[in-house]
């Protein structure tokens, strides 16, 4: 092979690879203030999806067994003595609501934490493993629970306990994972008691497993051609499976009244559902404007998608078209290099 043949693999890895560069030892940073709790493992197969970075969220079957770990800091300036426990949860009213330690439910049975109590000096942080072991007869549905660290009251008389927790999404069954999916019915524009603009959507949860909402909101066609946003919507919103509830997003008070594109996206981990509609705030506080019932926007008029898409695609196709040309030339280069001519 030819040092140009030799040195094309090489240049095509770098190009597709990029350097290597050694990861530099940092010290990690402080913990944020006061006491706090975070999942540190996720399984392989769910590595791209965002909720089960921060949640353990899982397909299981009846008797199997799992480990999670989760890690607990204290971000005060005292030591702190607090306990790790499992316990159960519920979904309704479009909220996640963690039960207090000792209410009977799945997870609670089914999950051990080691160690059950730590006491950490100030800026410390430590590892908690979590074992679950579902039951044998465990029922096909969703159970819902949480991994939480509790720092007990002062006086247990009148103090208040601080809590913090992991949440924990199980769908027991056998065979495939229930699909995530959910419909946006309707679109309401309102004014808060401040005067404040705020864009409500009604969100029903048509799949098998439970959502946790996020999305943000831009309006545009407005009054003179105005545009505005992105709105972040209001963090939150969770829905069980069947369940409907609402997803607020509140805009700036000097908004015109409209009329407004709105064009609403709304997220759960991988699931990304976007619908427009036309709205018009009304112009009193504490109004409400009749709902109006958006359409579906598809992928592929979405801009924020077909672009990259299409950015990424057109540099694989010239990649492509230079490595042909690199093996072409190499092909028809004579091996032992430049000949001269025959006399």
């Amino acid at each position: 092979m030819t040092r140009l043949g030799r040195l094309v693999p090489a240049v095509l890895a770098a190009l597709l690879l990029g350097p290597a560069v050694p990861a530099a030892a940092e010290a990690p940073p402080p913990p944020p203030p006061g006491l706090g709790i975070r999942l540190l493992d996720a399984p392989t197969e769910r590595k791209d999806d965002p909720r089960a970075r921060v949640y353990v969220v899982d397909r299981v079957r009846p008797g199997a067994v799992f480990v999670r770990h989760v890690e607990v800091s204290n971000g005060d300036a005292q030591p702190m003595d607090v306990l790790v426990y499992p316990a159960t949860a519920t979904v309704g009213d479009g909220r996640f609501q963690v039960a207090n330690r000792g209410t009977p439910g799945p997870v609670p049975q089914w999950t051990t934490v080691s160690p059950g109590t730590l006491r950490l000096a100030p800026g410390e942080r430590a590892e908690v493993t979590v074992t679950v072991r579902v039951a044998t007869d465990a029922p096909p549905g969703e159970v819902y629970g949480a991994i939480v660290a509790e720092r007990p009251a002062p006086d247990a008389q009148v103090g208040v306990a601080l809590r913090t927790a992991v949440r924990v999404y199980l769908s027991v069954g056998q065979g495939a994972e229930p699909a995530s999916d959910f419909r946006v019915d309707s679109l309401t524009a309102a004014r808060d008691a401040t005067g404040r603009p705020v864009v409500l959507a009604k969100v029903h949860n048509t799949g098998g497993r439970a959502l946790d909402l996020s999305g943000t909101l831009r309006l545009a066609d407005g009054p003179g051609g105005l545009s505005a946003g992105p709105f972040d919507a209001t963090l939150g919103t969770t829905l069980g499976v069947g369940q409907t509830g609402p997803v607020s997003v509140v805009l700036d008070k000097a908004l015109p009244d409209g009329p407004w594109l709105a064009t609403l996206e709304l997220r759960s981990g991988l699931l990304v559902r976007t619908v427009q509609g036309r709205i018009t705030f009304p112009s009193a506080p504490s109004a409400t404007s009749p709902p109006v019932v958006p359409k579906e926007v598809p992928l592929y008029e979405k801009e924020s998608v077909v672009v990259p898409v299409a950015v990424v695609l057109i540099g694989v196709v010239a990649l492509g078209l230079l490595l042909l040309g690199l093996l072409t030339f190499l092909r028809r280069r004579p091996a032992g290099g430049r000949q001269e001519d025959a006399r």
